[in-house]
């Protein structure tokens, strides 16, 4: 299955599979400063309802975006984005 190569491929050679700054800078306006960059967040669990909007974590991204403040984005929930907190995930 795809996901499963990916997964596998984010854990084992994660700095070969995931872009430089160089080739993320390659798509983005040299003018526009980069303010944050997560590695993991708590995601909402859409297949259960939860939605984007009412996140936490998105709510504070938002803040960041509009702000411009780094600061803004202070989360109390754990971190969930680590594959291994969706095994179901790429099966829905």
């Amino acid at each position: 299955m795809v996901h499963e190569l990916t997964r596998y491929l984010a854990e084992t050679l994660r700095e070969e599979v995931l872009a430089t700054p160089e080739e993320r800078r390659r798509q983005i306006p040299p003018d526009l400063e980069q303010i944050l960059q997560l590695e993991e967040w708590h995601h909402p669990d859409l297949a259960n309802g939860e939605v984007a909007s009412q996140s936490e974590t998105f709510r504070q991204l938002a803040e960041v975006l509009s702000s411009g403040d780094p600061s803004r984005y202070a989360p109390a929930m754990a971190p969930n984005s680590h594959w291994s907190n969706w095994p179901e995930g790429g099966l829905l």
